[in-house]
């Protein structure tokens, strides 16, 4: 290590303990839902507000920051053996971007990152993907059907009539997704009439694909059909036996009206039984759109008699895709399951630990079994 990155060291540890944390640990007064919140297990007895106060404290001092998914683990009611199993966010964060491209910048990564890039490939290697018409980059449009040639909106609304998601090229957590109906000429953003110089404004500078809505099967649909209801499903890499295994995962479901199944947007999570595809008893919401529930609030389905439809087809072909990213250790793909199999939505190697432990259970065995030789 050189000079100058021995005093960059240096700094970044000086300014995290004398100026981060104490820092950190002033904020916590402001932000009572880190400490003193409605249990999402209402049958434990809770610790009182103060304990859970001084056990962020102790996060903060040993990881930088508290934890915001304290209550949705049920930290403030399990016992400090179950605490135990539960994986801090940073440190796997840290060790998640290293093993996945912190160690090899230049991989297979930017398959995964960018959306067209990826619908290429899976179709390459035979995974069914939902179809993209056309693409906009460098405010440029293209049909993806014509060879990628330049199109006009003019002429995509001439394709006939149809229903397609528009979703930022590299976006995440469900953010800029829009549903773009296509009617006798034209366009509809959510149901709203949109004309087609609002529309190149609304993309303008970004790149979108204009993807066809996935049709999908009919339990998932009786489940929720607001939404596409996808798994997160989670294949891991074994840095012990270079074989891809998979972890707990679970399936997230729209609900209350959102278009999207992503819990930021007021989806629910649920975790489920990898070798039968039985959701678990309960799912979970993120604590502003609610909280723990055994049945959905919408379909009134009890979550743990439902059972996915392809469970292991869809395993079956994450562990094949994953199997042809030779550089990638951990990807969480998003899977619909449409009426004759799986449908790989994208595969996400900035996946994140919260929702399959929240869904299942604390999962530092398994990052400890996958994650280091």
């Amino acid at each position: 290590m050189g000079l100058a990155n021995k005093i960059m060291s240096l700094y970044s540890g000086l300014r995290l303990n004398l100026y981060t944390k104490p820092r950190s640990i002033l904020g916590l007064y402001k932000h009572k839902e880190l400490y003193s919140a409605e249990s999402y297990y209402p049958e434990r007895t809770a610790r009182p507000a103060w304990k859970n106060f001084l056990f962020q404290v102790g996060e903060i001092l040993k990881y930088g920051a508290a934890n915001e998914f304290y209550f949705m683990y049920g930290l403030d009611v399990k016992t400090d053996e179950e605490r135990d199993t539960y994986m801090n966010y940073m440190t796997f964060f840290h060790r998640r971007n290293y093993l996945n491209h912190d160690s090899n910048i230049h991989n297979s990564t930017c398959i995964l990152r960018n959306k067209l890039y990826f619908d290429i490939f899976a179709r390459s290697i035979g995974v069914p993907v939902p179809q993209i018409i056309a693409y906009f980059s460098a405010n440029k449009l293209h049909s993806v059907a014509e060879g990628f040639k330049e199109i006009t909106f003019g002429e995509l609304a001439a394709m006939g009539n149809k229903t397609l998601f528009c979703k930022e090229m590299d976006g995440e957590c469900g953010a800029g997704i829009f549903k773009l109906k296509i009617e006798d000429g034209t366009f509809y953003r959510n149901n709203e009439k949109i004309t087609v110089e609002e529309l190149e404004a609304l993309i303008h500078n970004a790149d979108y694909i204009f993807q066809e809505l996935v049709v999908q099967h009919q339990r998932m649909s009786e489940l929720y059909s607001g939404s596409i209801n996808t798994m997160r499903l989670v294949t891991v890499r074994s840095l012990k036996d270079n074989k891809i295994h998979l972890m707990p995962s679970i399936l997230r479901i729209g609900a209350n009206g959102s278009f999207v199944d992503n819990t930021s947007q007021g989806g629910i999570a649920v975790g489920f039984d990898l070798e039968t595809g039985r959701l678990n008893r309960y799912g979970f919401h993120k604590p502003k759109f609610g909280f723990r529930v055994e049945q959905h609030p919408n379909s009134g389905i009890r979550l743990n008699e439902f059972i996915i439809p392809f469970i292991k087809e869809a395993e079956q072909k994450a562990i094949f895709f994953h199997s042809m990213l030779k550089d990638i250790h951990s990807v969480g793909w998003d899977i619909a399951i449409g009426p004759d199999g799986p449908i790989f939505i994208e595969g996400n190697d900035n996946w994140e630990i919260n929702g399959p432990q929240v869904g299942n259970h604390g999962l530092k065995k398994e990052f400890k079994e996958y994650f280091y030789k």
